[in-house]
């Protein structure tokens, strides 16, 4: 009976992508699929560049952690993309919709995961067992913020979370910075072909960052944060168009990898190459001047610069009518007066930040009078802690961290 079930278990696939990303870049790209916990698959800390360690013995110890989601507002380019790496660099920033995980460490050398995403979660228990020598084992459980293949980072906050709360009850091992490295150079999400397994994915490490500091952030190639700053009381603004590229939402799958995939390895590397020198130009001279002044309304000057310019434009455009359908609600936020907007990742999630009511009730208002689904309008703010971790009804936080070095 055993045989007979492992003869019928779907074999493992590769999947392939042709890449173009200018005239002269050709090459294929290779995406394998495992099973949580394929120890060739797990990264070990020595070979990005974190201590080994080892957490030998064995603390039943229980926590809860809550981590806020990411918008990704721009890659810097995606040339560097790499599945076996982290790159690319990136701006975000942490908004006030959450993912919640509660990460119970126990002396059975057993992995016990409950809530969703568990093949993500599962992995990364293992993960943190491998690379620590931990004897013991994880009962988890975790729930995201059910707004999956949007642009609102639903696979990075899992990871974000999962990690967080392993790392607090095995006692914080890694500090900040090198627990986001564990997090990004193992980051996977699930196989297209539906078949429990995971592939590794294209990680920038903005959703880690914004995850576990909070604020804005902008991280630079290899995951590292450059800048972060927090934006005290500005609201945040996030639609969900209704497009074409939103079917994955209503088919219960848990990855739009094979799409997304597609895009970013093709034009939207290809746009990189072309106009990598101006997004930089715009990033050091203008974004992160007005960052340090704490100059809301030139941030968004330059963000909204970087939207249609490289890789953003290619995101946008995906989305059908070369892009009219997002470049509407970026364009509209912006003319009522929004200090911030653009869309997040591939999208379709739009936004607008602001800190004057005044503009804030006026697109509120807008969206209702003309119709739009309030399922599809999340009114909340940019999260300015980051991660929570709750431990016999005390809370704490990162923020006591340096965000450079942990």
């Amino acid at each position: 009976m055993q045989l007979h079930s492992l003869a019928r278990q779907p074999q493992r696939q590769r999947i392939e992508v042709t890449t173009i990303g200018g005239p002269f870049d050709r090459l294929t790209s290779v995406l394998e699929e495992f099973i949580p916990g394929d120890k060739n698959f797990i990264n070990f800390p020595e070979t990005f560049g974190v201590a080994p360690r080892t957490v030998s013995r064995v603390v039943e110890r229980e926590v809860e952690v809550k981590v806020p989601a990411r918008l990704h507002i721009s890659v810097m380019d995606m040339n560097r993309f790499n599945p076996y790496r982290p790159g690319g660099g990136g701006i975000g920033l942490a908004l006030g919709i959450y993912f919640r995980a509660r990460v119970r460490a126990v002396t059975k050398p057993e992995i016990t995961v409950n809530g969703e995403r568990p093949l993500i979660v599962r992995h990364f228990a293992h993960v943190f067992k491998e690379i620590l020598e931990y004897p013991g084992g994880f009962e988890i459980e975790l729930f995201d913020h059910k707004r999956r293949h949007v642009g609102l980072g639903s696979s990075s906050g899992t990871m974000c979370a999962a990690c967080i709360g392993i790392n607090e009850a095995l006692g914080r091992p890694f500090n900040n910075r090198e627990l986001r490295r564990v997090m990004v150079y193992n980051a996977c999400e699930e196989s297209p072909t539906g078949h429990d397994y995971l592939i590794r994915n294209f990680e920038t490490g903005i959703g880690a960052m914004a995850g576990v500091h909070g604020g804005m952030v902008v991280g630079s190639d290899d995951a590292e944060l450059i800048y972060r700053i927090p934006l005290p009381e500005t609201k945040a603004i996030v639609v969900i168009p209704d497009v074409p590229t939103l079917k994955d939402e209503y088919t219960g799958k848990d990855t739009a990898a094979e799409a997304e995939v597609g895009l970013l390895l093709r034009r939207a590397r290809y746009l990189d190459a072309r106009q990598c020198n101006t997004k930089a130009h715009l990033i050091l001279l203008d974004l992160l001047p007005a960052m340090v002044k704490g100059d809301l309304r030139a941030i968004g000057e330059a963000i909204l610069d970087l939207t249609f310019t490289g890789s953003k434009r290619a995101e946008c455009e995906q989305h059908g009518l070369c892009g009219a359908n997002i470049f509407h609600y970026i364009g509209l936020f912006r003319e009522m007066g929004a200090e911030v907007v653009g869309m997040s990742s591939v999208g379709p999630t739009t936004f607008a930040l602001t800190r004057e009511p005044l503009v804030y009730n006026r697109i509120i208002k807008y969206l209702r009078d003309h119709g739009f689904p309030s399922s599809r309008i999340i009114e909340t703010e940019v999260d300015n802690l980051g991660a929570r971790i709750i431990e016999n009804s005390q809370e704490r936080n990162y923020q006591n961290e340096g965000w450079l070095q942990g």
